[in-house]
């Protein structure tokens, strides 16, 4: 699913796994309506409770999330639906479609990812992207549809970065990474070590300090 890490070494007090957006700009105008997150309607939920149910992109909100990958990972979390299917769409910085594929989904919920294939375009470095995952509720009226998403650039590793990156420890990385604004590795690599060791108190610090500093509350109590 993602870049296995096989460094078992933790930092006795780890950087702040804080995200800083790139400087000097937020994201354009235009995307999904309500960003990273959104309640959805009881539609195609598959049951009744007191709870309203929260489809969430794992995307840094109104902010651009840097990655250093061309084909990165994109997470989601999914709330259990009656729905059948959802539609991975990724555009360019106008909202030009450039890639779009269906994903099945019946029973499944919780997070979910999804990897760009071979046959879909790479990103190109230093463009600015949108993507978007739409939960089919109603085929017939695409209008019922559940719907988030979020912004993402393709940026290399500088040179220090590459080193601080090299020097750290498994833990460290998801601070490095957050900190420099490439949100989709953080992501990406603090699943993987939750995944990996799941009672870790150092790793469930980070993955806290990570989604809450974008607002992504119901993702930081998640694990």
């Amino acid at each position: 699913m993602v870049t296995n890490l096989t460094i078992p070494t933790w930092a006795a007090n780890p950087m702040p796994a804080n995200f800083e957006p790139p400087p000097r700009r937020d994201a354009p105008r235009g995307g999904t309506a309500g960003g990273g997150s959104r309640p959805v309607t009881l539609a195609c939920a598959s049951t009744l409770s007191n709870q309203t149910p929260v489809l969430a992109a794992l995307s840094p909100g109104k902010y651009i999330g840097l990655s250093r990958l061309q084909r990165p990972v994109f997470f989601v979390l999914l709330p259990p639906s009656i729905a059948q299917s959802a539609e991975f769409s990724l555009f360019d910085g106008e909202m030009n479609g450039i890639y779009q594929t269906r994903i099945p989904i019946s029973d499944r919920n919780g997070l979910i990812s999804i990897n760009l294939p071979e046959d879909a375009p790479p990103l190109v470095k230093n463009k600015i992207y949108y993507w978007s995952f739409a939960v089919t509720c109603n085929p017939s009226d695409r209008t019922e549809d559940w719907v988030v998403g979020g912004w993402i650039e393709h940026v290399p590793l500088d040179q220090t970065l590459q080193q601080q990156l090299a020097q750290a420890s498994a833990i460290e990385r998801v601070s490095l990474y957050a900190k420099q604004a490439f949100w989709y590795d953080a992501v990406a690599t603090i699943i993987e070590l939750q995944h990996q060791q799941p009672s870790n108190t150092q790793i469930s610090q980070s993955w806290k300090e990570l989604f809450t500093s974008v607002g992504l509350s119901m993702i930081a109590t998640a694990n």
